[in-house]
């Protein structure tokens, strides 16, 4: 399933609720946002970052008297691994060896290359 791209901001808000979890009030957000980023932004605008990902099929809301709640209904996962397929296919002619050069050249040391080989050999598997 091809999940709808997201602004950077809206990366950050749905960063903050995966890092939270389920049933994430939205006061919560508001703090975490501007704690955890520094994303000092107004209630109304997080209520329209907030909106946005309802449409786009990440949240859902939910009130319970005055206090608003999110949860997620896309795994962070999910999203991760899409974003770096895009990335991959875009910058790197869709080679994932490519990819994980640029991501760990030079900083391999000898423990962390043999956790490659040998998840490298399970794939293989």
């Amino acid at each position: 399933m091809e999940l709808k791209e997201l602004t950077s901001a809206e990366q950050v808000v749905m960063k903050c609720i995966w890092d939270y979890g389920k049933d994430m009030p939205l006061q919560q957000l508001i703090e975490n946002l501007k704690q955890d980023y520094g994303k000092d932004y107004k209630r109304t605008t997080i209520r329209t970052f907030v909106l946005h990902l309802e449409e786009k099929g990440y949240v859902t809301t939910y009130q319970i008297g005055k206090y608003s709640y999110i949860n997620y209904l896309i795994e962070e996962q999910d999203y991760k691994e899409q974003e770096l397929e895009k990335t991959k296919n875009f910058w790197y002619k869709e080679s994932g060896f490519e990819l994980v050069k640029t991501l760990y050249k030079g900083k391999l040391n000898e423990g962390k290359l043999k956790k490659l080989k040998k998840l490298l050999e399970e794939i293989d598997d």
